[in-house]
């Protein structure tokens, strides 16, 4: 792929798009595309960061989590067309914090370190714009630590199940689903709870008519927003 249909992928991604058309051919000079296999790591904890990746294609995702020493794992975020992960580590040059799987078919764009680091000291729309991006997911970390101090494990899933909804779902006839499959497992590390707990309170949501989950697909369809709403509000003080 030449470097100009590069540039061109890498200015449709929101993080990008102000770039000059000189600081897009930069970036794209040293990038190169890369399509993982299913389940391939990109990264794991510990490693030195050498890159930045952007998502430019696909129905999958990339899912960044931190393991523990007991095999068990936290989930950070998951990651879909159009978003950009990996700037911590290139930005502090400190240590990959994480590991990051795919998970599906995607197409990524692989930017070393160098030429990501050198589009930000000379792209000013650059620094505004990760300004922004890790302010919006400095936010989010600091009302997940808040819902984890704070707030039962039936409400931080709710909230996170919204959130996810938000972010990425395919309207059915059965009802607003994920985009991604999330098998409940998955729905635990997101929340550093185990998994029979996670089943619990999808099986009360279930018979609440809140969710339907396809356990084969590992699908979860919201079948009432509003009440799911209400579940994330938390509970009301008595009185």
């Amino acid at each position: 792929m030449s470097d100009t249909r590069l540039a061109e992928d890498l200015g449709r991604i929101a993080l990008f798009r102000d770039l000059s058309p000189a600081g897009l051919a930069r970036l794209a000079e040293g990038a190169r595309r890369v399509a993982p296999a299913d389940g391939a790591p990109l990264f794991t904890q510990g490693d030195p960061p050498d890159a930045v990746y952007a998502v430019i294609e696909g129905r999958g995702r990339v899912r960044v989590g931190a393991p523990d020493s007991a095999a068990k794992r936290l989930m950070v975020e998951v990651f879909r067309t159009g978003d950009v992960f990996g700037e911590i580590g290139v930005l502090d040059g400190a240590a990959r914090s994480a590991d990051a799987v795919v998970i599906g078919e995607v197409k990524l764009v692989r930017i070393p370190a160098a030429a990501f680091l050198e589009a930000a000291q000379t792209e000013p729309s650059l620094g505004l714009a990760l300004a922004r991006l890790l302010s919006g997911r400095l936010r989010r970390t600091f009302g997940l630590l808040q819902d984890a101090t704070f707030a039962p494990l039936e409400v931080r899933l709710a909230r996170q199940v919204l959130y996810l909804l938000k972010a990425d779902s395919v309207k059915t006839e059965k009802g607003v689903r994920l985009a991604a499959r999330f098998r409940q497992g998955d729905l635990a590390d997101l929340l550093g709870a185990t998994t029979r707990s996670i089943i619990s309170i999808l099986n009360a949501w279930r018979a609440a008519n809140l969710v339907a989950y396809d356990t084969e697909k590992a699908y979860l369809f919201v079948l009432d927003e509003a009440g799911l709403g209400a579940v994330a509000a938390g509970p009301r003080d008595g009185g």
